[in-house]
């Protein structure tokens, strides 16, 4: 083999494994993204004390069931190459999760779109917290859907054994994940207490007002 036929070869393979570290590194930005949205409205909640009511909550456990999809390629790109089926599962998961809960959001939105209803809790640059997520949950869709269509490129192969970078991000990555869904889990159970049911518009942690 020639020189010049040798750097031929070499360059496709170099950049096949910089679009698969970028893939996976985009799975990454969007399970924090996802834990993102879910901070910020942590900020509303314990911040402002402005408590999320069942439709809020809902629209949480879809991020996180959106987020898992993406984790699912970290956490198998740890072990070794991800399969084509894998990878595709990873943002199937994503973007049925994120379509549902757009419709949970969009419900909302629906709820409190005509004057004179001011919306649900706060708002953030003039729009409530549930707009937000309707926006949220859209762009995701549109972000896994195009995973999908460049999944050739984006699928990790041996990105993450050949990169320590990644290796140590995904053990934040999932923890960081891990955190948000064991965290809203307790602030479910502190909001509802030990009702079978949540009210509507909460006006505190039920937890509390039941113990004391």
């Amino acid at each position: 083999m020639t020189t010049a036929t040798a750097t031929s070869v070499a360059r496709p393979a170099s950049a096949a494994r910089l679009s698969n570290r970028l893939g996976l590194w985009f799975a990454h930005a969007y399970v924090l993204g996802m834990c993102a949205t879910i901070g910020g409205a942590y900020v509303f909640q314990f911040g402002m004390w402005e408590y999320p009511c069942p439709m809020c909550l809902l629209q949480r456990m879809f991020m996180l069931l959106s987020a898992i999809g993406p984790a699912m390629i970290i956490a198998r790109s740890r072990k070794g190459p991800v399969s084509a089926a894998e990878f595709a599962s990873g943002w199937g998961v994503a973007i049925v999760s994120a379509l549902i809960g757009s419709t949970v959001s969009g419900a909302q939105v629906l709820m409190h779109i005509v004057p004179p209803d001011p919306g649900y809790a706060g708002a953030l640059f003039g729009l409530h917290l549930y707009t937000w997520a309707a926006v949220t949950f859209l762009t995701a869709v549109l972000a896994a859907g195009v995973n999908l269509v460049l999944a050739r490129d984006a699928q990790p192969l041996d990105a993450a054994q050949t990169s320590p970078a990644l290796r140590r991000a995904a053990t934040v990555t999932l923890a960081v994940l891990a955190f948000f869904a064991v965290s809203n889990l307790v602030a479910c159970f502190l909001l509802q207490g030990f009702h079978w049911q949540m009210p509507g518009d909460p006006t505190g942690y039920r937890f509390f007002t039941d113990l004391f």
